[in-house]
């Protein structure tokens, strides 16, 4: 039907056009915490690109229904400010079908979001990963130079006397600030060494050859030498055993959902977000018409605030039920549960034509 058709077309132009800009808000805002990988010496445009594509399935996840829920106040706020939607009633339509181009975006939304949640967010935080650690990698050989302090790796400064090879130093001196893995500050002295990484692990060593460790605190201060050491340098990158579970396949939180509280969080939320773009989907058209001629801005701002107060509430339920309070279930459903009830009572009442009360 051309109705369908035209509603549908400025939809999903407003979908498009929110999708896009919130891509690359959401994208600076992670790359800005990474400036310190990224920028300098030894980056290449082609790694940030790649970073750029991995991190994309899980910012589609927050996009796809923020997108989803502005597109609709945006494209039926203005449809009711222009009154079309009193004339579509008016010339026999249902509301049924005046929202039927946002029922089929949300469900086409919902859709895309389960696919990126279940698989491909997941397997796109390990080749994220990987290639983070590769560049970390490949930067900390470039970046070292002879007689000079660099300071690639966190809460770490490392001096080579001579660098021998591309991988192998002399003269070595390394100090590493105390923080979450040391309650002192160390410095160690060595002949030298050779850096080895291993991507899949996610880790990265100084293979160090006779040398000294010296730590120093408050009351004490100790000496230790040694003919090899392994030092391991912070990448800031979780190692396999060690990840998060954004990072855990479908199959292994399901089966470990009992041992780890926040895997059974991750499992739950994987579902109950994609479920949130179908409740958007029937909620903004039943709200849209029955909050008079707001517009496109006002649209815009109240999209907003829901959008705020869905994700507060998630996040606060997250908060109850890692602190073990509230099942991960109960916590991470009843957002949508009490969203989509408010949504389906909307819907039914602009079904029937019946009065509301305007908000």
């Amino acid at each position: 039907m051309l109705i369908h058709r035209s509603i549908f077309k400025e939809l999903f132009i407003n979908f498009m056009t929110v999708i896009l800009s919130l891509s690359v808000i959401l994208f600076m805002e992670r790359f800005v915490r990474l400036t310190r990988v990224f920028m300098g010496k030894g980056t290449e445009v082609i790694d940030i690109a790649r970073v750029f594509i991995y991190l994309q399935p899980s910012i589609l996840l927050l996009s796809i229904p923020m997108a989803t829920l502005i597109a609709i106040f945006l494209t039926y706020g203005r449809m009711a400010a222009d009154s079309e939607i009193i004339v579509l009633k008016g010339s026999g339509m249902s509301f049924s079908q005046i929202s039927r181009a946002a029922l089929m975006l949300s469900a086409a939304g919902f859709c895309i979001i389960l696919f990126i949640s279940l698989y491909l967010s997941p397997l796109s935080m390990q080749y994220f990963k990987r290639t983070l650690h590769e560049t970390i990698t490949k930067k900390a050989s470039m970046i070292m130079e002879e007689e000079t302090f660099t300071e690639v790796f966190k809460d770490t400064v490392i001096y080579f006397k001579n660098i021998a090879s591309k991988n192998k130093f002399k003269g070595i001196f390394i100090y590493r600030d105390s923080g979450a893995s040391l309650k002192d500050p160390v410095v160690i002295f060595a002949e030298d060494g050779a850096l080895i990484s291993n991507p899949k692990e996610g880790i990265i060593k100084l293979l160090l050859n006779n040398g000294i460790i010296h730590t120093t605190s408050q009351k004490s201060a100790s000496e230790i030498s040694f003919s090899k050491y392994d030092f391991v340098l912070t990448t800031g990158i979780e190692r396999s055993e060690d990840a998060r579970s954004d990072e855990i396949a479908l199959v292994d939180l399901w089966n470990g959902r009992k041992d780890k509280v926040l895997w059974d969080i991750e499992l739950n939320r994987r579902f109950a977000i994609p479920f949130a773009c179908l409740i958007f989907g029937i909620l903004g058209p039943a709200l849209s018409s029955r909050m008079g001629k707001m517009g496109r801005l006002g649209g815009f701002s109240f999209s907003l605030s829901l959008l705020v107060l869905y994700y507060v509430m998630l996040i606060i339920a997250e908060g109850l039920a890692k602190a073990g309070k509230v099942t991960p279930f109960w916590s991470i459903w009843t957002p949508n549960m009490i969203f989509g009830a408010i949504a389906v009572l909307f819907f039914r009442l602009s079904h029937q034509d019946s009065p509301a009360k305007r908000i």
